[in-house]
């Protein structure tokens, strides 16, 4: 509970920072409060330059820093020239000055914002973190230089070539300062051109603190390369990696939040805590096919409906796909490798279903005789919540389980129970089969689909709260072969009323 409280709390102070920061566009219109400048810099009253008084604050907690090996006590210098890291004992720059051309104001939002008429003079707060430098003068002037010659790609190819790597850091960092995309995808470019885990690890901290545009990529990047490294994620597909994944050898994690790059002459140590933000803008992204659904809903699920010449009983591996009925989107695909092997759920199509890559969203897992399965989350196994750090995924939840009557005889409807994790309230719910009645007359036992089944099928079910058989909760009717209608309410999400579907749909040793 505490470390909760302490998280809330290390994100509020993170936002209001960078409310004070250049982050936000409210703020930056809000000139900084007039206090005296020092500088070396004389000031020059000049009709082609403006002056640019830099301040930076600088917060108390860890998020990167270098320290020596052991074995390394006399290459010092290795940790004073970094060209990411600047360790808080080093004494960081708080503030300075620097010229910019007067031209340049008009063009560059964020000057043009903050230029104070009265004075002549440009107030440019910045927001650094302990461990990560912070833009300097000559990263300003890089920047203002690229900004003149920005739609000649060849020139600024060119100059980017001429600057080592501290200088491209810094043009990434002032890409991000000054909102500039141009700038972040050409400085992002010269830096991946032979990466190392180092160098991931330090664009992370880069890009993650700096809100780039890239913050999102590196964060699922690292998540690729940590579900590699404890041997989860059987194949990296990103070929920034390839290189990358060779040298693994040099990670170690410390619990509970400590990522460790140790080279030959020192060791990289990063604080995780610093990604909860990231965190929880990732999980907001998929909490549309997680959590309940707000309204009663009509879908659409489809097997093996990109594979036209298969049929009902064809070879797997089977696809399914579950669509929006009012707009034929299509929201989740489910992959079956083989009879009675665990269903795979994705959020896209892709050339090769592997589990945890990107777009993998969890899993259908069952017993040998199809009357038990169990939905998880896409989170990593029990077993290794040790070789991760905070902030970086999360144990696998259990999100459904699926209970079927055996029926071996096949002389009744399928019957099963659910129960099922409602992630708004955190509280497990459950749902029952509504048995049909039988007619003598017809021998047959009947329900009421309105109009949402037109095949007799044993796939064809109603599900209803205990207790309560008028409010019908999930409505699954076959309407061709391979498609079933999937209509269902809150508070069952997407993905659950999915697996529902696709489970019913799929073979079961024990249950006809």
């Amino acid at each position: 509970m505490k470390q909760q409280i302490d998280l809330k709390l290390l994100q509020q102070q993170r936002e209001e920072r960078f409310q004070k920061s250049l982050f936000g566009a409210n703020q930056m219109s809000q000139p900084v409060e007039d206090k005296p400048i020092n500088t070396k810099v004389p000031m020059l009253s000049n009709e082609n330059f403006v002056q640019i008084y830099v301040k930076c604050t600088i917060t108390p907690e860890f998020v990167a820093q270098k320290e020596l090996r052991e074995d390394n006590v006399e290459n010092e210098i290795d940790i004073v020239f970094d060209d990411v890291i600047e360790n808080e004992e080093l004494g960081m720059k708080k503030e300075y000055n620097v010229f910019v051309e007067r031209q340049l104001v008009q063009q560059i939002k964020l000057l043009k914002q903050n230029y104070i008429e009265k004075q002549d003079l440009i107030k440019m707060p910045v927001c650094g973190s302990n461990g990560i430098r912070l833009p300097e003068e000559q990263d300003l002037l890089l920047y203002f230089e690229f900004f003149k010659i920005r739609e000649n790609s060849t020139e600024c190819q060119l100059l980017l070539q001429s600057q080592d790597l501290k200088s491209q850091y810094g043009l990434l960092i002032c890409g991000c300062l000054f909102n500039d995309e141009i700038a972040q995808d050409l400085a992002f470019k010269f830096l991946t051109k032979k990466p190392t885990l180092e160098i991931i690890m330090k664009l992370l901290l880069v890009t993650v603190h700096y809100e780039s545009k890239y913050q999102m990529y590196m964060y699922k990047l690292v998540k690729q390369i940590l579900y590699f490294y404890n041997g989860i994620l059987k194949e990296i597909t990103d070929p920034l990696l390839s290189d990358v994944i060779q040298n693994l050898k040099q990670l170690s994690i410390e619990k509970p939040n400590i990522i460790r790059i140790n080279n030959k002459n020192f060791s990289l140590k990063i604080n995780t805590t610093f990604l909860y933000p990231l965190y929880k803008q990732y999980e907001k992204e998929r909490a549309a096919v997680f959590k309940p659904i707000n309204e009663y809903t009509q879908f659409q699920v489809l097997r093996n409906a990109d594979i036209p010449d298969q049929t009902e009983d064809s070879e797997y591996p089977h696809i399914y796909i579950i669509k929006k009925q009012s707009d034929q989107q299509q929201y989740l695909y489910g992959v079956q490798l083989e009879a009675h092997a665990e269903i795979q759920i994705y959020d896209n199509k892709c050339e090769k279903y592997q589990k945890y890559n990107d777009s993998y969203l969890g899993c259908v897992e069952r017993n040998i005789w199809g009357t038990s399965m169990v939905v998880y989350d896409d989170g990593y196994p029990e077993s290794a919540q040790l070789q991760f750090p905070d902030w970086i995924g999360q144990k696998r939840r259990r999100l459904m389980k699926i209970e079927y009557e055996t029926n071996i005889m096949a002389n009744e409807p399928r019957y099963f129970d659910t129960v099922f994790l409602n992630l708004d309230t955190k509280q497990w719910e459950e749902l029952i089969t509504l048995r049909p009645h039988y007619n003598q007359e017809k021998d047959c036992y009947q329900l009421n689909f309105f109009g949402r089944a037109k095949i007799a099928s044993a796939r064809n079910f109603q599900l209803i709260k205990a207790g309560d058989d008028k409010t019908i909760q999930l409505l699954h009717g076959k309407m061709e072969a391979n498609c079933f209608n999937l209509d269902f309410r809150p508070p069952l999400s997407i993905l659950q009323a999915f697996a529902i579907s696709m489970v019913s749909i799929s073979s079961k040793a024990l249950v006809s």
